[in-house]
């Protein structure tokens, strides 16, 4: 079967695949869907190895710095025995942080990756069976979203 597809969707399914149980599936079956993840794989690397290098070049200066000090906040204020007095950062500059600079960041990065996401892409794999799915969905136990997402796409 071959489809275009927008990358996010091979991410999202790919993921799902990635920690799929094939334990009631025949043999052939489970290497087909193998043969699947193994099609959506690069794809999903890609994507992945450029979300890392986006976040990565796009931070904002002193950004690292505020996100350790916004980890330890929270690590802190969870733990009744913490020491908080050491906080480098107090409850309204984690707040800002959450609500301004976390905020923006994200934002940003989901700009620049939008274009690589929405891009379509070719997939070229031998679909599943409507009985073998039921025996994967019977092997996993995935809220409808996802049999939704992986029955659309990988199904014949």
């Amino acid at each position: 079967m071959k489809i275009k597809i927008k990358t996010e969707k091979v991410l999202e399914a790919f993921n799902i695949l990635k920690a799929a149980t094939y334990q009631k599936l025949d043999d052939a079956d489970k290497i087909k869907l193998w043969k699947i993840a193994r099609v959506m794989k690069p794809i999903a690397t890609k994507f992945e190895e450029d979300s890392k290098d986006a976040a990565e070049k796009l931070k904002p200066e002193g950004f690292d710095e505020k996100l350790a000090n916004a980890q330890e906040y929270e690590r802190v204020t969870k733990d009744p025995n913490a020491d908080a007095s050491k906080l480098k950062m107090s409850a309204a500059e984690y707040d800002n942080f959450l609500k301004g600079d976390w905020q923006e960041f994200n934002k940003l990065i989901s700009k620049a990756l939008k274009e690589f996401a929405d891009a379509k892409v070719d997939l070229d794999f031998e679909p599943l069976s409507e009985a073998a799915f039921e025996k994967l969905l019977a092997s996993n136990s995935w809220d409808v979203t996802k049999a939704i997402i992986l029955g659309d796409l990988i199904v014949e």
